[in-house]
């Protein structure tokens, strides 16, 4: 951590690149949620189109050019290093992207929310993490016809993005199990997650305790599917994340839907779709 992120120099460097409201969050995570974290970020952060990209280019070129002030008594210069990173990234990201190399097209799809089968609910949850460190979840029921069955927001406090989805879901299935319903179709916006809570993990983590509760409710007596969606299939969930910045610390049920989500609602049972570029 010394070497790709806390020494005053290497310090420097991320400085030049990130966010003032990224900082606090960046600099404060312990190893595995800040390279999970940060390789996570497939899409744009401030000035960078592709931050997990540049992360992965950035650790490698910070340990070269240690290494060169070390053992070759070269000179590491903060802006230096960024332009030899954010030059890499440019061209790295042209390779992944151009269909000669990739094979693939990128074309315009339209997505929208789709309600599960009879007798299936859906659940959708998210989280969200705001510029002073405070993050929150939210998610929300619904039977086959897209009606509201019940919700929950929960203001958790200081953590991380990560934390606060996981958060989410195991309320979320908690909430679910408590009201009855045991065909349960779940949506979540979140690969990461999806990949905590569905595949053997081979490392101990901070966020053990709570994946193990998930896998717990995942293994109880009743029929659940657990998916990846787009954000613009989870805009009711992802606008309740960011409403529960207003509730107090802990958690909220909602039986019947919170007055600004209602326009969201009306929006997934009418099928009102939104564009998204998408790889063939």
């Amino acid at each position: 951590m010394h070497v790709l992120r806390d020494c005053a120099l290497v310090k420097l460097f991320w400085l030049l690149i990130l966010p003032a409201n990224k900082r606090q969050q960046f600099f404060n995570s312990r190893l595995q949620e800040w390279l999970r974290t940060n390789v996570g970020i497939v899409g744009r952060l401030g000035s960078v189109s592709n931050w997990a990209i540049f992360f992965g280019i950035a650790l490698w070129r910070l340990w070269f050019w240690r290494n060169q002030f070390f053992f070759n008594q070269a000179s590491m210069d903060p802006n230096v290093v960024l332009m030899d990173v954010l030059t890499r990234t440019a061209e790295m990201h042209k390779i992944h992207t151009h269909p000669l190399t990739t094979g693939h097209i990128r074309v315009t799809r339209w997505i929208s929310w789709k309600p599960p089968d009879w007798p299936w609910c859906s659940l959708n949850t998210d989280g969200a993490h705001n510029r002073g460190g405070t993050s929150t979840a939210w998610g929300l029921i619904r039977d086959h016809m897209g009606r509201w069955l019940s919700g929950f927001g929960m203001m958790i406090g200081s953590c991380s993005i990560t934390v606060a989805e996981l958060w989410g879901l195991y309320q979320g299935l908690q909430l679910a199990w408590n009201s009855g319903i045991r065909k349960l179709q779940v949506e979540i916006d979140s690969l990461c997650v999806l990949q905590l809570v569905t595949k053997p993990s081979l490392e101990i983590n901070h966020y053990a305790p709570l994946i193990q509760a998930i896998k717990d409710y995942l293994k109880m007596d009743w029929q659940v599917s657990i998916s990846h969606i787009y954000r613009e299939a989870n805009f009711a969930a992802d606008y309740m994340a960011n409403l529960a910045f207003s509730i107090p610390l802990g958690l909220a049920i909602y039986h019947t839907p919170p007055l600004g989500v209602k326009s969201f609602l009306f929006k997934d049972v009418y099928g009102m779709a939104h564009s998204r570029s998408v790889v063939l």
